[in-house]
């Protein structure tokens, strides 16, 4: 019986031997496959990023001239963009009226506000003083001298 179990002892030992090896080779292309698709995916998302920058850089230099984006819009949508601007325009621009040979209450502005109520007052001291120093009699110390 002793052969037998040695015998069986050998076997076991060789089919632990043989599994470790295959788990030792699994283990193995496991991590370089695992390495290989990381490298897969951070080549990709380079090249995806790369291509972004290209497409961003290429639309910055080739921006489409009005023409190129309205021959794109169809025959309703340029009429509503037609409404659209109409309106916008209408908004921002102010309202005007000509009006040629027509009389109308004209309301002053701040100056000439001001001007109406002071002029009257300036007008009356002004007045007042050229009267009063031609009506006065001259000072002796600041008249003419006089021949005797």
């Amino acid at each position: 019986m002793g052969a037998s179990a040695r015998e069986i002892e050998r076997q076991i030992k060789e089919t632990r031997e043989r599994m470790d090896s295959n788990l030792t080779q699994l283990e193995g292309r496991a991590a370089t496959n695992a390495v290989r698709y990381g490298r897969i995916a951070a080549i990709g998302l380079g090249v995806l990023a790369l291509a972004g920058v290209a497409f961003f850089i290429y639309r910055r230099t080739h921006r489409p001239t009005l023409r190129d984006r309205l021959d794109d819009l169809s025959v309703d949508n340029l009429r509503s963009l037609a409404d659209e601007l109409s309106v916008r325009l209408r908004e921002k621009l102010p309202s005007v009226t000509v009006r040629v040979n027509e009389k109308t209450e004209h309301e002053p502005g701040t100056v000439e506000g001001i001007l109406r109520k002071v002029a009257p007052a300036l007008v009356g001291a002004a007045g007042s003083a050229l009267i009063e120093r031609v009506v006065s009699a001259p000072d002796s110390e600041f008249a003419a001298p006089q021949a005797e």
